[in-house]
């Protein structure tokens, strides 16, 4: 029997090349994003994930996750692995107590509470032997100022992620994340084109491995940790950073 697998946030970045990886390897492959006009574009470039299913859902909406789950229950009763990456651009850079209050709950409520809530989801179609995923970041183990929100909430991922994992186990689910550093997705491409030219060349100025990294390579440890190679790895963050964090 084929394996399913959830992947939020599949339509960009990270989370298609995730998408692209499970699907080609036989998986039965959900995924969700915002917005249908961008699986459009992925599916008119990559024809052959037509068959993975798409929802489109907006993740800081409750009713919207309720949902999603309903459909993951009703059409395939389990889940064997699911990949928490969904994360919208950030909306509440700048100093903390000047960023309006609005933005600082939008971020909380999208790179915390929205992976909280699908994690519980999770569990509740999950058995013995499957694996969550959640993609933190690797300023969620080191300050960042003029992102603090962002931060605090993939801070508060990682302490959710590490005590689940506890709970989890003993029902032998297991759960890691994975923080990336600097990747080159589509976001940074836009910020190239829009903000600054030299984007690129400056961070990678700061990254000890003095480059970004690809999808791919975030993606190779978000496999690796749904995996059987990483049967005795609980509640682990596994950070793909170049270097980054030692910084």
């Amino acid at each position: 029997m084929m394996k399913k697998v959830l992947v939020t946030g599949g339509s960009k970045g990270i989370g298609l090349e995730t998408v692209k990886t499970f699907f080609a390897q036989g998986y039965t492959v959900i995924t969700c994003a915002r917005s249908i006009e961008t699986w459009r574009e992925v599916i008119f470039s990559n024809p052959e994930l037509s068959d993975v299913d798409f929802q489109i859902v907006d993740l800081s909406d409750n009713s919207q996750v309720d949902n999603l789950f309903t459909h993951i229950k009703s059409a395939y009763g389990e889940l064997d692995i699911a990949v928490n990456n969904a994360s919208p651009a950030l909306g509440s850079g700048g100093t903390f107590s000047e960023v309006a209050v609005d933005a600082l709950f939008k971020t909380l409520v999208s790179d915390f509470w929205s992976h909280a809530l699908c994690l519980k989801h999770e569990l509740q179609l999950m058995s013995k032997g499957a694996s969550i995923v959640n993609v933190s970041s690797v300023n969620g183990i080191r300050p960042t100022p003029n992102a603090s929100m962002y931060s605090a909430s993939k801070h508060g991922l990682e302490g959710l992620t590490h005590s689940v994992a506890l709970e989890a186990i003993k029902d032998g689910i297991r759960i890691n994340a994975v923080a990336p550093g600097v990747t080159w997705t589509p976001r940074w491409e836009e910020r190239q084109a829009t903000q600054n030219p030299s984007i690129r060349s400056e961070v990678e100025g700061v990254v000890p491995i003095n480059r970004f990294a690809a999808p791919s390579e975030i993606v190779n440890a978000i496999e690796w940790l749904c995996s059987d190679k990483s049967s005795y790895v609980v509640g682990h963050t596994l950070v793909v950073d170049g270097g980054l964090s030692l910084t």
